[in-house]
């Protein structure tokens, strides 16, 4: 097997021993929240936790992500990448404090503000340490630290949700503990502490690592509107019920969110290690095309049960919820997508591109609430999510393409957009769900057949064969 297949499977592998293991904890635990807390309570403790995730970035200007690039460019000494970040977070800590007391303008989190300037702090220093080990390839510790984390978590908040009935509070402190205990973690373990030490500060590397991240911000600013905007329009034009029902809804996706953030974690690191080297565009093509029809395929299969597991997974008051879920699903589909094309432009470092279709997309986004969730409530929010995430993964396939000539069929890919939507919406609107699920699936397989045949060849040649690409040649 070609070498770069055999890297990249080895690092999705070790990565979804932690990934799996800790997003398995955080989905189980929403049970406990929907039933230990109210739909208000929910909602505004999501709230705080959506907030701390827009400000973050901005904070932090997204040196994490820096640590990644840097990290693993040739000639570039990684333990001054590790020092150059470490300074900016001294600002991140600074700026945070300053800030705090701005935070009461919003009344809904005014209660919470400190709580919020302590979980920013901690996901900008967690991420910077915990990227710094994927660059080390440390990546079995990475994904130690990962469970320990999630584990950290539940048992924080079935101390102080269920025992202790602390409310939101609990459900706040509980990630702030987690967040703290990775930190530590990282910082110990993952011979953090070490590496600065014999690291030194390097102010032209630093403005070239900001030079790459600062467009980020913008980037991930749009993304957090995209992912979380209408969660503050949902609360305020409907109220915090609503947004407790829809919170409930949008955690199910994060089924697909923990198969391609497993991969996207490996991913990331293979493709700026390709475009450092031979930028084999096979490799990426071969990659792509298994990659979008397994994506694919898991959102026909989640929204094939998601109803009657949803009746089983959440607390009665939260049941209704189910409908709000397979487009919901769908839109995870198409945010992965655009995540694998992400990864290409940090690559490339093409990072202004990478913010510019966000902000596009953001925008569509932003529009599209203010029009329809006054008119269809939370459907409203759910079409501006979809809408959004078609539109970025679309754009950046066309952007991606001016770089780099990937070898796939977008009429293929259109189509199994439109089986993956059409049944999302069958579901949605419960008409033969189960039934016309299964023959959605049968001819998505059938259109896909050639790709799906070598995705479960056992004969591990096939992976770095030519017939992972021919289909795509002869469509």
């Amino acid at each position: 097997m070609n070498h770069k297949y055999k890297s990249l499977i080895k690092d999705t592998f070790v990565f979804s021993l932690g990934k799996f293991g800790s997003k398995m904890v955080l989905f189980f635990l929403v049970p406990l929240y929907t039933n230990y807390l109210s739909k208000p309570e929910y909602g505004t403790a999501e709230l705080v936790f959506t907030i701390s995730q827009l400000l973050m970035p901005l904070f932090s200007l997204v040196v994490f992500d820096s640590v990644i690039r840097f990290g693993l460019m040739k000639g570039v000494k990684r333990e001054n990448v590790l020092r150059n970040a470490f300074f900016v977070l001294g600002i991140t800590i600074v700026a945070t404090g300053v800030a705090t007391p701005l935070f009461s303008v919003y009344n809904g989190i005014s209660e919470w503000k400190l709580y919020l300037s302590i979980m920013i702090v901690l996901a900008a220093v967690m991420d910077v340490e915990m990227n710094y080990l994927k660059i080390k390839g440390k990546n079995l510790t990475f994904s130690i630290i990962s469970i320990v984390q999630a584990l950290v978590l539940a048992g924080s908040n079935i101390l102080l949700l269920a025992c202790l009935s602390f409310g939101i509070e609990g459900y706040l402190l509980s990630t702030i503990i987690s967040y703290a205990c990775c930190v530590v973690l990282a910082f110990l373990v993952g011979g953090v502490l070490s590496d600065l030490r014999k690291s030194e500060f390097d102010k032209t590397l630093l403005k070239e690592m900001l030079f790459f991240s600062v467009p980020l911000i913008m980037n991930n600013i749009s993304w957090w509107v995209i992912q979380s905007s209408d969660k503050l329009m949902v609360e305020g034009m409907i109220s915090a019920a609503a947004l407790g029902l829809y919170t409930a809804a949008a955690k199910i996706p994060s089924l697909i969110n923990v198969v391609v953030s497993v991969f996207q974690q490996a991913w990331g690191i293979s493709s700026i290690k390709e475009i450092e080297s031979s930028k084999d565009t096979r490799f990426f093509s071969g990659v792509f095309k298994v990659y979008s029809i397994g994506v694919f395929i898991c959102c026909i299969l989640l929204n094939t049960i998601v109803k009657p597991f949803m009746m089983v997974y959440v607390g009665k008051e939260f049941v209704d919820s189910w409908r709000y879920v397979p487009l919901l699903v769908a839109s995870a589909g198409f945010s992965a997508i655009s995540a694998y094309y992400g990864s290409l432009y940090s690559a490339l470092k093409k990072t202004i591109n990478n913010m510019i279709t966000t902000v596009i997309a953001a925008v569509a986004n932003l529009v599209i609430n203010l029009l329809f969730i006054q008119v269809c409530g939370v459907w409203g929010a759910i079409i501006g999510t979809v809408a959004a995430y078609i539109i970025i993964a679309y754009l950046r396939m066309y952007d991606i393409s001016k770089y780099i000539k990937l070898d796939y069929s977008v009429f293929r890919f259109v189509i199994n957009s439109l089986l993956v939507l059409g049944q999302a919406i069958i579901v949605s609107i419960d008409f033969y769900p189960i039934e016309l699920s299964c023959i959605i699936l049968v001819v998505y397989l059938i259109y896909n057949h050639k790709t799906v045949r070598n995705l479960i060849k056992k004969d591990k040649r096939q992976l770095s064969s030519n017939s992972l690409y021919e289909d795509g040649k002869n469509e």
